[in-house]
């Protein structure tokens, strides 16, 4: 989808504002007692933090204990990520082991490789170090003795009248070369030598597990087809919606101040001017988003919004049209780029 894109000025009275979209949910009025979250107890252990997927949560345990594997399927944002990080921190550690790379001199890319208790492959590397420093050491003092006694020798020969002078000249000549040639050698030697491991997995002190984030999902995927940041997006135009079984097109603007009037005691003010409001469970109005490449209502569960002044820009693709603040990151079919770096060589995605 070609794009064109133009920068315009935004005034504080402009709100940069966006719905909130979120899943369905029946939450009684009751359901809460403190006051404020600081008298919210979070566990320590990421396992007891994990809400809403106590299946999942049992299993995981269960496979911990077991020493068994688990596979996590499910769309982007039900918490496969997590649910792995909570598993690596129950694993017992005692059972972790270290990884060293040896080099193989039969064939330079098929290295060996060596496993060993955690910790014990920092001690072994820290030892192939010091051997190795002790007979480098040892190999740069022989290559300098060597020829220093060849040419002692010669001189004491010469002073007792055992050759000519021009056999001792040629001697020295040649306790010079061996002299330059053992130096170098030994520093070539010194590096062809370094065969000590490369520590490739180092458990040493680790507490947990250890867990690598390798997730092929986009951040911006866990909105499902939004994908930007809603707070970062300025509508201006209209948008349909859903209500009371008919549909219409308002403004965010109109449909926030229609709303935050008839639920004024839920609006919540915080800092720097941002403004939210949650909808009560008994009001329902839709929204309209694509899933699986079919259209289907959305639930606006919350509204949010905030000033913003300064410059923004406006991105036109296939006769419509967002806008954007500066550092808002935008996914083309090439790369991301930040609004601002968007140039009309640039192609967006098309859902079809």
């Amino acid at each position: 989808m070609p794009i064109s894109k133009k920068k315009k000025k935004i005034s504080a009275s402009k709100k940069n504002v966006s719905p909130s979209l979120l899943p369905t949910k029946e939450v009684s009025e009751n359901s809460f007692s403190f006051k404020s979250t600081a008298e919210v107890r979070v566990p320590k252990s990421l396992i007891e933090q994990v809400i809403g997927q106590d299946s999942s949560v049992d299993i995981v345990r269960k496979a911990a204990a077991q020493k068994r594997n688990v596979l996590l399927v499910g769309q982007p944002g039900t918490g496969k990520s997590l649910l792995a990080q909570a598993m690596s921190e129950i694993l017992p550690i005692q059972q972790l082991q270290d990884i060293l790379i040896y080099p193989n001199s039969e064939d330079p890319n098929n290295p060996k490789v060596k496993m060993t208790r955690a910790g014990e492959a920092k001690k072994i590397i820290d030892q192939g170090r010091l051997e190795a420093r002790r007979e480098d050491d040892s190999a740069r003092l022989i290559s300098f003795l060597l020829p220093m006694g060849f040419m002692l020798l010669s001189v004491l020969l010469w002073q007792l009248k055992w050759y000519p002078d021009v056999v001792f000249a040629a001697l020295i000549i040649v306790g010079a070369f061996l002299l330059i040639g053992l130096s170098l050698g030994g520093q070539m030697r010194s590096k062809e030598s370094a065969g000590n491991p490369k520590l490739l997995i180092n458990n040493l002190g680790k507490k947990t597990a250890p867990f690598f984030e390798a997730t092929g999902a986009r951040a911006g995927a866990l909105l499902g087809d939004v994908r930007h940041d809603p707070l970062q997006s300025i509508v201006e135009s209209d948008f349909v919606v859903s209500r009371n079984g008919s549909e219409e097109k308002i403004s965010f603007e109109n449909l926030w101040n229609e709303l935050s009037t008839k639920y004024s005691d839920l609006v919540e003010k915080h800092d720097k001017g941002y403004e939210a409001i949650v909808l009560p469970k008994d009001y329902e109005v839709y929204t309209f988003g694509v899933e699986n490449n079919k259209v289907v209502k959305t639930r606006i569960y919350s509204m949010n919004r905030y000033p913003y002044e300064g410059e923004v820009v406006e991105i036109q693709a296939d006769g419509k049209k967002a806008t954007f603040t500066p550092e808002h990151s935008i996914i083309t079919k090439k790369e991301d780029k930040d609004a601002e770096k968007v140039s009309e060589k640039d192609t967006l995605f098309k859902l079809d």
